[in-house]
C-alpha cells in the first residue's frame, strides 16, 4: 500500500504524499526486519519533510531512524536521532504529541540500559512515567514501571525493583496485556531470586513460562527458562536445572547460526579434499616424468647398440640404418614434445600450488590470528561488555571477509585444475541481483555509498549455473564498493535480449589507471590494490569472474577512466548454449 501511495503521489508531484508513502514503507520494512530497506525509505521521507518544513513529520522520521539504529546496535547514532525527535515533540504541547515525548524517553532509556547506564535509564523512564500519570495513559505507566523495575534488578536492588514491578503487573492485568503480564511475572521471579526467595521465584517463573508458551513468544520463554534454571541450580535440584538450561540453550541456537556453521564446515571439507587431490596429482606427475626419463635413457642405449651393429654390417644395412635412425629421431622428438607439454602443465600446477599456499599463509593466517586473539581475550574475561560487543562486530566482519575469500579461493582452485563443471539451469536473474543487494547493503551504508538496482518487478530468466553467476555478481559489486568513496553510487542493471542478457555493474569511484588496465583479467599477473578504506584483496576476484562467465557461455569486459569510475559488463545466455 505504501508503494501504491508513493506511485500516485509521484505521478501528481504531491511531495507530502510522497513523504507519507516512504514513511509507510519504512514502517513495513522495519516490521519485517528488513532494516537497510527501512532506513532507505525513512531517509527519503526525512529529506522531503525537511525540505517542506513539516516539523511533525520530520520528528516522526527522526524517531523511526533512531529506533532502526537501536535495533542495528549503533547506539550513539540512535541517541542522536531520538534526541532530535524528542526536541521536536517537546515543542508541541498537544496531548497526542505528549505521548510521543513519552515514547522517545522510553526508547532512549532502553539504549542507556543496553549500555549498562542504569541510573540514566531510570531517569528517562521516570520522566516518561510522569507524562503517563498526567495523561492517565495506563500503557505508558505499565511500560515505565516495568522498565524502572528491570533497571533496579540490573543494579541488584530487588526490593526497589518489586516496588515498581508489582504495580506494573496490576496495570497489565487490568489492560489484559498478556505479553506485559508474562514479562512482569519473569522479572518479579528474578527479583525474588536475588533475595534468595526461591519458592516465590519458582512460582512466578513458571507462570511466566506458561503464559509465554501460550503466546508463542520465544524471547520470554528463553528468559523464563533461565530463571527456572538458576533457581533449581541454587536449590541443588540439578536434574531440573539441567532440563531448563538445555531448553534455554536450544532456543538460542537459531537456524541461521546452524546453517552458517554448516556452510563453513562444508567449505573446510571441500578445501581439505582439494588439497589432497592436488597432492596426489603432483605425485602422479612426478612419477610419469621419471618414467619418461627412464624411457629416454633406454632409447639412447638401444640407439648405441644398433649403431654398433650397423658399423659391422655397413655395406648391407646402411640404408636401413638411416631409415631406422630417422624413425627413432621422430620418436624422440615426439617424446620430447610430450615431455615439454607435461613440464608446462607441471609448472602451471606448481604456480597454482604456490598461489594457494601464499594466500593461505598470508590472507587466511592474518584474520585467523586476529580471531584467535579476540577469542582468547573473551575467554580470559579481560573485556568489558562494551568491548565484547565491539570486538564481536569486528569478528563478524572478519569472518564474513574470510568466508568470501574461501569462496573465491575454492572456485579458483577448481577452475585451475579443470575440476569444475557448470550446472546449467534456468533461474530468475533479478531475484539473484536483489539477494546480492541485500547482502552488501550494510557495507555500502557503512561507506556512505548509494546502491541502486532496477526496481522492475518482473522476472528476467537466464540459463546458466546460478551459483557461479551469484559469485560473479557478488565479486563485481563488492569490488565496486571497495573502490568507491563516500557519496559515490554503485548501480546494478540487467537488460534482457532475444539471446543474451547483459548485466552492468557501474560505480562512480576512483576508476582504474590506464597503466593498470591491461593487468585486469590477466592470469599471468597477480594484480591487487587496496580499496578506498584500505580494504585488502587476494587478486583472485576478477580473474575468477572471467573464468566463471566464460564457462557459462558468456563474455565479460570493462570500461574505466581514472577518477570517473568503472563499469564491468558481462553477458549470460537466455537459453542453454553449452
Amino acid at each position: 500500500m505504501g508503494k501504491k501511495s508513493l506511485a500516485l503521489a509521484t505521478g501528481i508531484h504531491y511531495e507530502t504524499g510522497m513523504a507519507l508513502g516512504y514513511l509507510t514503507m519504512g514502517v513495513a520494512y522495519s516490521s519485517k526486519g528488513q532494516y537497510p530497506e527501512a532506513m532507505k525509505c525513512d531517509l527519503e521521507a526525512l529529506k522531503i519533510s525537511e525540505k517542506l518544513g513539516m516539523e511533525g513529520l520530520t520528528g516522526n522520521n527522526y524517531g523511526n531512524i533512531g529506533n532502526l539504529y537501536t535495533v542495528m546496535g549503533d547506539y550513539p547514532k540512535a541517541l542522536q536521532y531520538l534526541n532530535r525527535a524528542l526536541q521536536i515533540a517537546e515543542r508541541n504541547k498537544e496531548d497526542t504529541v505528549r505521548r510521543g515525548v513519552a515514547d522517545m524517553l522510553i526508547n532512549m532509556g532502553e539504549i542507556f540500559k543496553k549500555n549498562n547506564q542504569f541510573d540514566s535509564a531510570i531517569a528517562y523512564n521516570s520522566r516518561a512515567r510522569q507524562i503517563g500519570e498526567k495523561a492517565h495513559d495506563s500503557m505508558v505507566l505499565s511500560i515505565t514501571l516495568f522498565n524502572i523495575g528491570e533497571n533496579y534488578i540490573k543494579k541488584e536492588q530487588p526490593g526497589k525493583a518489586l516496588g515498581y514491578l508489582q504495580p506494573a503487573l496490576r496495570i497489565s492485568e487490568a489492560l489484559h496485556d498478556d505479553e506485559g503480564i508474562a514479562w512482569a511475572y519473569n522479572s518479579i521471579a528474578e527479583a525474588y531470586h536475588q533475595q534468595n526467595l526461591y519458592g516465590p521465584s519458582l512460582r512466578y517463573a513458571e507462570m511466566s513460562l506458561n503464559k509465554a508458551e501460550a503466546l508463542h513468544i520465544t524471547e520470554i520463554i528463553s528468559e523464563s527458562c533461565h530463571t527456572l534454571y538458576v533457581d533449581h541450580r541454587d536449590l541443588q535440584d540439578f536434574k531440573s536445572a539441567l532440563y531448563y538450561r538445555n531448553r534455554e540453550i536450544a532456543l538460542h541456537d537459531s537456524m541461521v547460526t546452524l546453517e552458517k556453521e554448516k556452510q563453513i564446515k562444508g567449505l573446510q571439507s571441500d578445501y581439505q579434499l582439494e588439497q589432497q587431490q592436488h597432492q596426489i596429482e603432483l605425485l602422479n606427475k612426478d612419477r610419469l616424468l621419471q618414467q619418461e626419463e627412464l624411457a629416454r635413457g633406454k632409447i639412447k642405449y638401444y640407439v648405441f647398440i644398433v649403431g654398433t651393429i650397423l658399423l659391422g654390417l655397413w655395406a648391407f644395412i646402411l640404408a636401413r640404418a638411416n631409415a631406422q635412425k630417422k624413425r627413432l629421431n621422430r620418436l624422440l622428438e615426439n617424446r620430447n614434445q610430450k615431455i615439454g607439454k607435461q613440464n608446462k602443465q607441471l609448472e602451471d600446477l606448481n604456480a597454482v600450488k604456490n598461489k594457494l599456499l601464499s594466500i593461505i599463509g598470508h590472507d587466511l593466517r592474518s584474520p585467523m590470528a586476529t580471531l584467535k586473539g579476540f577469542v582468547d581475550l573473551m575467554k580470559n574475561s579481560a573485556l568489558s561488555q562494551a568491548q565484547i560487543h565491539f570486538f564481536s562486530m569486528k569478528m563478524s566482519e572478519s569472518l564474513e571477509a574470510t568466508s568470501h575469500l574461501l569462496d573465491n579461493l575454492l572456485f579458483w582452485a577448481k577452475s585451475q585444475m579443470e575440476g569444475m563443471q557448470a550446472n546449467i539451469k534456468a533461474f530468475d536473474l533479478r531475484s539473484l541481483i536483489s539477494q546480492n543487494q541485500r547482502l552488501v547493503q550494510s557495507r555500502a551504508d557503512e561507506k556512505k555509498i548509494m546502491l541502486l538496482t532496477d526496481e522492475t518487478a518482473s522476472p528476467l530468466m537466464v540459463c546458466a549455473d546460478e551459483i557461479m553467476i551469484d559469485l560473479v555478481i557478488r565479486n563485481l559489486v563488492e569490488n565496486a564498493i571497495k573502490f568507491s568513496r563516500a557519496d559515490d553510487t554503485v548501480s546494478i542493471l540487467a537488460v534482457g535480449g532475444n539471446e543474451i542478457v547483459t548485466v552492468t555493474i557501474a560505480d562512480t569511484g576512483q576508476g582504474i589507471p590506464a597503466e593498470s588496465q591491461d593487468k585486469i583479467f590477466n592470469r599471468a599477473v597477480s594484480f591487487t590494490t587496496a580499496g578506498t578504506s584500505r580494504e585488502k584483496g587476494s587478486g583472485l576476484g576478477l580473474s575468477l569472474c572471467k573464468e566463471l562467465v566464460e564457462r557459462n557461455g558468456g563474455k565479460i569486459w570493462f570500461e574505466s577512466a581514472a577518477g570517473k569510475g568503472t563499469s564491468f559488463i558481462f553477458t549470460i545466455p537466455v537459453s542453454s548454449s553449452l
